[in-house]
């Protein structure tokens, strides 16, 4: 993120219960966060060499604003272009932290919102670490921006809760976008105390001053309860992953736990002043200043400003006032859609299908889907009751007479949904946003069966809808642009994340995902070993293997889709006869749970042939890149940027490809985004 000014450092002094404090207070210029600019460390440096530690009792670190910290400013890294500027970037942050480490008197960080990345490694700095209780994100970050935490937060973190958890806070969750809780961070270890939000400084220097006179204890770090075990060295698909493997385990070989005589149970002070410097300095700068130049660096980074582009745009407009909604249809799909309706509006949401054994049905779908939640702690009883109460089910389309909006999740056969549309055409409002969500079925086509076809518009989620953010917002040649505002403004009701998409076979996100299923089905149609072409893709890190995604998404499923775009474009989307038969036959898809193949889906390939990993997977790459080229030329989305979006929301591609363009630009040659693929320069 970027500030439009340094973030200040304040110093003053309070006395709280007989304790004089020295409060370093962060304050972000207005409208902006707190980040970890040059300039901004450079007035923490002031204030820490200013600091008089004779003159008080404790040294506290206090956020102001939103958050306590948001990390380093990115526009630092995204002007990077040698190995010394990432050198310079991680020795300025682990100069002035030190300072903070070598503080003769104990360091509390008061923690009001969320300290993220740098932030987060300053916070690790202190003794004591107190937060307020709606605090919802600690964290390190970095390696999903392909990056490290590089101002000595995984030694800090590693001291206070073991390498082993260190690694999951510091890979798992920053690849999976999860952050620890208030709550969360006291279980682990990370946080010594959560307060309520009002009044927290004071209440947290009271505590302090408790702790100080020994009235309140905490326990010392991991190192006195055994809570790191050994992390080995990783073969990661993504080098920060695997940096921040061989750093632990290299922690591991040098850290000497310091037993000093000040080292009392509950004496952090004693044991940070015992402890000395951090055993991977030097290893961590060098790390991170070659990563900080590396593709997946500058992918990682690229797709992160993508997103907060996306969202920043999506902020900026209305909600769509939503009172009833209408869904056509009981499926699995259909509950979903209505889900995600009643819990992002207080509309009244009905469920429409053939008869009422299927709309029972769909209603007892519905409740165990709330159950589920709530026994996931995600919903309480009484939200769980609200939401039930306003989901209802009709055999009657005429009762979709009041609804302003109406989305469809029937068969995907266009004569189906336009006998929906011609039906609902002559019940519901002239201004009515009708909305399908067809995942490759022409807007135009099915538009034909409307007297007004500018009022339908494609609204294409993504399975499972209520953890994907991508909604496909599909315009036809004869959808309005009032239709298209209209949509915008509902995915915004919905907490979605919309994309506009031109009306053409399979859009986006299933039109690439098909080309890829066309590329592998086809080489095991002709007897490549199925092992080695689902496996090819591996390292590139992607969240499944071709024939797992395709077993996620359903062989009849993909079947349809498959005979869509083979419709369209048939030199490009080959039918494969293996898919025809797993579908046919009933199969869940190729694979047994244990990710070899299934006996019954053997029995319908050629046998099996050895197959060259490196060749598939260029192929496959290739096959993408060719028709990513083609959805440009026909002005599917307006640029590499939306496709790239597209795939990271719907098809959870991760950040450090880039989503896809820059993967392709960096393993095929082509020309996307040429600024963002370079090789990694040599130090010097």
């Amino acid at each position: 993120m970027t500030t439009a000014a340094p973030t200040r450092t304040i110093l003053s002094e309070r006395v709280v219960s007989n304790r004089r404090f020295a409060i370093l207070q962060f304050q972000p210029a207005a409208g902006a966060l707190s980040t970890w600019s040059a300039p901004a460390l450079a007035e923490l440096a002031e204030a820490l060499w200013s600091l008089d530690t004779s003159r008080v009792d404790a040294v506290v670190f206090h956020g102001t604003g939103r958050v306590f910290g948001a990390g380093a400013d990115l526009d630092e890294f995204r002007t990077s272009t040698r190995w010394e500027d990432g050198a310079a970037i991680a020795t300025r942050g682990y100069d002035i932290f030190d300072a903070i480490s070598r503080l003769d008197v104990p360091t509390v960080a008061v923690i009001q919102g969320p300290a993220l990345g740098g932030a987060l490694e300053l916070a690790l700095r202190a003794d004591y670490r107190v937060a307020a209780s709606s605090v919802k994100a600690f964290g390190l970050p970095e390696v999903s921006l392909g990056l490290i935490p590089g101002w000595g937060g995984l030694t800090s973190m590693a001291r206070l809760i073991g390498p082993a958890r260190t690694r999951h806070i510091a890979v798992a969750k920053s690849l999976n976008g999860d952050h620890l809780s208030a709550a969360d961070a006291l279980k682990e270890g990370i946080v010594d105390a959560v307060l309520d939000d009002e009044d927290l400084l004071e209440a947290a220097l009271r505590w302090t001053s408790s702790l100080l006179d020994g009235a309140d204890s905490v326990g010392n770090p991991a190192v006195d309860t055994g809570a790191g075990s050994a992390v080995e060295r990783a073969r990661d698909a993504i080098p920060a992953a695997a940096a921040v493997s061989d750093l632990l385990a290299l922690w591991q070989e040098r850290e000497h736990t310091a037993t000093g005589p000040s080292s009392q149970p509950g004496d952090r002070t004693g044991i940070r002043l015992a402890a000395g410097e951090d055993p991977i300095r030097e290893d961590t700068v060098r790390t991170f200043a070659t990563l900080l130049q590396s593709n997946e660096s500058r992918a990682s980074i690229y797709a992160f400003d993508l997103l907060q582009e996306a969202r920043k745009n999506n902020r900026a407009g209305k909600d769509l006032e939503l009172a009833n909604v209408g869904v056509v249809g009981g499926g699995l799909m259909a509950v979903q859609l209505a889900l995600v309706f009643a819990e992002h509006s207080t509309a009244q949401v009905l469920i429409n299908d053939l008869d009422q054994e299927r709309v029972d049905k769909a209603l007892e779908r519905v409740s165990a889907q709330l159950d589920r939640a709530v026994r996931r702690g995600r919903l309480t009883v009484q939200r769980r009751d609200e939401i039930r109460g306003r989901i209802h089910g009709t055999v009657r389309l005429e009762d979709f007479y009041p609804c302003e909006t109406v989305i469809e999740a029937v068969f995907e056969k266009l004569e189906v949904k336009r006998q929906v549309w011609n039906a609902l055409e002559r019940i519901v409002a002239p201004d009515t946003l009708l909305l399908t969500n067809t995942s490759a079925l022409s807007i135009d086509d099915q538009a034909r069966a409307l007297q007004h076809p500018g009022r339908l518009i494609g609204f294409h989620f993504f399975n499972p809808v209520a953890v994907l953010p991508l909604i496909e917002i599909v315009q036809g040649v004869n959808t309005s642009s009032t239709t298209v505002e209209k949509a915008f403004a509902l995915a915004r009701t919905l907490g979605k994340t919309p994309v506009l998409v031109q009306d053409r076979p399979g859009f986006v996100v299933n039109r690439l995902l098909t080309r890829l299923f066309s590329e592998v089905l086809q080489l095991i149609d002709y007897g490549s070993d199925p092992f080695t072409v689902d496996h090819a893709l591996d390292p590139v890190g992607l969240p499944m293997t071709p024939l797992r995604l395709l077993q996620f998404i359903g062989p009849q499923v993909q079947l349809h889709i498959c005979e869509s775009l083979h419709k369209a474009y048939p030199e490009r989307f080959p039918l494969s006869p293996s898919l025809a038969r797993v579908a046919q036959e009933g199969l869940p898809g190729y694979l047994a749970d244990d990710g070899s193949i299934l006996p019954e889906a053997s029995h319908l390939l050629p046998p099996a042939q050895p197959a060259d990993a490196d060749e598939i997977r260029a192929r496959i790459l290739s096959a993408m890149s060719d028709e990513a080229q083609h959805m440009l030329s026909e002005g599917v989305v307006s640029g590499p940027q939306q496709i790239d979006l597209c795939m990271i929301l719907g098809a959870n591609y991760p950040f450090h490809t880039g989503g896809l363009t820059p993967l392709l630009d960096r393993e095929t040659g082509s020309s996307f985004n040429p600024i963002l693929h370079a090789a990694v320069p040599s130090r010097g």
